[in-house]
């Protein structure tokens, strides 16, 4: 049966609370890795708090109230076909970041990258690269296939962003970021999105506020899922849901068969 993972970074969940059911509603994906709620559980849409056919997993925002994030939506039918399902957060969790599905024999892991802006948070996120890079090793060699999806908030390559973004101090495209992705990929991890779509320009997920940025389509691509071979080679579909405009990042779809 098809196995749909869909990654989104919502950009505040009460404000997308219409957009997040609707789209929902009408894709049905067996999990949705959620990115950026900005907000704790008392101020989670009452709306979620029960969603059918789902079941949902918060690591929302209790660190810094209104602030990053994440969640995991997974089918309640998807759930009972699996081995031994756990939720977990992983104890080298950073600013309720990540959130993840662990079952006999694979693991997901939802992650949201901080953007490093600040010189103080940038070592920060290349140290975090490290730890997830450790995380999803140890996982392959206790006999686990993994999967990495999320907001990354690193163009891997020059394809992976729009020219007029280009710039080697641009944070999110600097070289030392990107030796972090390079890293993950010599663990044996596959950029499933990008190698179902090789050279092929123009593939975006995140465009700045910029006046006509999204229409221009000046974009970056920072949203994706990593896999370990086995699994990556059972991706059939991948696409990149652009007509769903109500955050300033699209969803991001693999189809595993």
């Amino acid at each position: 049966m098809p196995f749909s993972v869909v990654t989104w970074n919502v950009n505040g969940i009460r404000a997308r609370e219409a957009a997040l059911h609707q789209w929902l509603q009408k894709s049905l994906p067996d999990v949705l890795c959620l990115q950026e709620i900005k907000a704790d559980k008392t101020k989670i849409p009452i709306s979620f708090q029960n969603v059918d056919g789902y079941e949902i997993f918060w690591n929302d925002s209790t660190v810094r109230g209104g602030y990053s994030g994440t969640a995991l939506f997974v089918k309640k039918s998807t759930l009972q076909s699996l081995k031994n399902p756990i939720f977990i957060i992983p104890p080298f969790d950073l600013e309720n970041r990540l959130v993840g599905l662990q079952t006999d024999e694979f693991t997901l892991l939802g992650v949201y990258m901080p953007r490093g802006e600040k010189d103080d948070h940038y070592q920060v996120k290349l140290d975090f690269f490290k730890k997830i890079g450790q995380f999803l090793s140890l996982e392959m060699k206790n006999g686990r296939e993994v999967m990495l999806c999320g907001d990354i908030n690193v163009a891997h390559t020059p394809i992976d962003l729009h020219d007029s973004q280009k710039s080697d101090d641009a944070v999110g495209f600097r070289p030392p970021e990107r030796a972090e992705i390079d890293a993950w990929l010599q663990l044996g991890l596959k950029d499933v999105f990008r190698e179902m779509n090789p050279g092929q320009t123009g593939l975006y997920t995140w465009w700045p506020y910029w006046k006509g940025a999204r229409e221009k389509n000046l974009g970056w691509r920072i949203d994706c899922l990593y896999a370990s071979e086995k699994m990556a080679q059972n991706a059939k579909i991948g696409r990149i849901h652009t007509e769903e405009k109500s955050s300033d990042h699209a969803p991001m779809e693999i189809v595993f068969d």
